[in-house]
């Protein structure tokens, strides 16, 4: 039976390990990037930062807010707000929940509630809110705000929301207001979300200008390194917690638990804490692998996050490979000269009258004669169509679609079918290939990822 003072104890110990934030390579990361966004020299004032749910979104944006207010002295300043964005406000309603949120965390400065206490916007959100003078002046209040405080950044949290605009705008009318505010005040702003936030930034040139993205991964667990950082993450979860723990034991489950997490830390931490505190109202001193059986997700949940999760990867993943593809074909040479090209002197249009402007004459070229004439058609690589001895799962979990020929050298997307991964019908590469991202390799008889700068 314990005292009251050890219970107390014990008690105390629980409560610090439910609010536990574990540090890890992943979440550091993030934390350098974004306390050097905020402090350092830019030239946007937007940053993207997109994951799968459960990676630690939320925890970062805790953490790195805790760390710029914790120098700041001065009681006139207000160095960082943070918005939670809401499914329900869309469009014009997004935007006036983001300023009520501003403006109501800053009331407590008497210069903001003197500017805030006759705007009807502010004071009564439930009314029509049609009358642009109110909007305007509501706005120029939160760009007030911003400035007298010297707010250095804001956060939004599931930013997707705030950006998803209403059917009577354009896809792009949030987006382009947002990039308007943070022009006018400067005012860096984090935007934090799932996968769909990515795209929603990436509708505007003009927007992506002033803009950064940074993804937040999760662990994958293909690679060497990635695994070691989890188990990382993983022992310090168990070293804090207030139970007894046969730490070899369950570290050798290690894989287990980062399949049923999905290699997110969050999903971990609220897994072992959820186990934890289960145990300690049972009254249990130990923790073990069939109490975390019991409390770990549902087969369905797990399914949905996982999915979920690949899915936001290969779209971020396609996504980028087209923007290079296109960026290649915006880049490349001139089209072949035999290519027709449509030129200005008068010639006959096709319904029989002469105009000017219709004519279509070739572009101006040397014709080759001879044998040299006739062009030899493109050689089909053997390797075209060819299954690959690739492990479907891995191609899978990781966000690499691509594949090197190893025939010619050709980089092309992996077509999955029936869990096996065939190489896509292509012409021999003569020369070297382009690609400039990720892609599958295979070196000594095994397929590895290989980087960017592996060429």
């Amino acid at each position: 039976m314990l005292t009251p003072k050890a219970h107390s104890r014990s008690t105390e110990l629980l409560n610090d390990f439910k609010t536990i934030k574990v540090r890890h390579p992943r979440l550091i990361e993030q934390e350098q990037f974004l306390l050097r966004a905020i402090s350092g020299h830019r030239s946007y004032t937007l940053i993207n930062m997109y994951g799968a749910s459960g990676v630690g979104k939320s925890t970062i944006i805790e953490q790195v807010a805790s760390l710029v207010r914790a120098p700041e002295t001065n009681p006139a300043v207000f160095p960082v707000v943070i918005v939670q964005a809401s499914p329900e406000d869309v469009g014009s309603s997004a935007r006036l929940d983001y300023y009520q949120q501003i403006l109501g965390q800053l009331q407590h400065y008497p210069a903001i509630r003197d500017r805030t206490k006759n705007l009807q916007l502010y004071n009564n959100p439930g009314k029509k809110r049609s009358d642009p003078a109110e909007w305007l002046e509501v706005r120029h209040a939160v760009e007030y705000a911003l400035a007298l405080l010297r707010v250095k950044v804001v956060f939004v949290d599931e930013a997707q929301h705030l950006l998803a605009s209403d059917t009577a705008r354009k896809p792009t009318a949030q987006l382009d207001w947002l990039k308007a505010l943070t022009n006018r005040t400067n005012v860096l702003h984090v935007l934090v979300g799932n996968f769909d936030l990515y795209e929603c930034c990436h509708l505007n040139g003009q927007a992506v200008r002033r803009m950064r993205d940074q993804h937040f991964p999760r662990y994958h667990l293909d690679t060497q390194k990635e695994c070691e950082e989890f188990v990382g993450a993983l022992k310090s979860l168990l070293e804090s917690v207030p139970l007894a723990v046969d730490m070899p034991a369950l570290l050798k489950s290690w894989h287990w638990f980062g399949e049923w997490s999905v290699g997110c830390v969050g999903i971990l931490g609220d897994w072992i804490v959820e186990t934890v505190d289960a145990l300690w109202g049972e009254g249990e001193t130990t923790l073990t692998i069939e109490a975390l059986t019991r409390h770990a997700l549902q087969p369905d949940q797990r399914a949905r996050l996982e999915m979920e999760a690949r899915t936001g990867e290969n779209r971020v993943a396609r996504a980028k490979t087209k923007s290079e593809l296109e960026l290649q074909q915006l880049l490349s040479p001139s089209a072949p000269d035999t290519q027709l090209t449509q030129t200005n002197p008068g010639a006959r249009s096709t319904n029989g009258r002469g105009r000017k402007g219709d004519r279509i004459e070739r572009a101006p070229s040397r014709d080759e004669v001879g044998e040299n004439g006739n062009i030899s058609p493109p050689c089909k690589c053997p390797g075209s169509g060819q299954v690959l001895d690739l492990d479907a799962h891995r191609f899978t979990q990781s966000a690499v679609v691509h594949v090197q020929c190893s025939v010619c050298g050709s980089v092309r997307k992996g077509t999955l079918k029936k869990d096996q991964i065939t190489f896509p019908p292509h012409e021999k590469l003569r020369g070297r290939s382009t690609h400039t991202g990720s892609r599958w390799l295979k070196q000594e008889g095994e397929w590895k990822m290989a980087s960017p700068e592996h060429r």
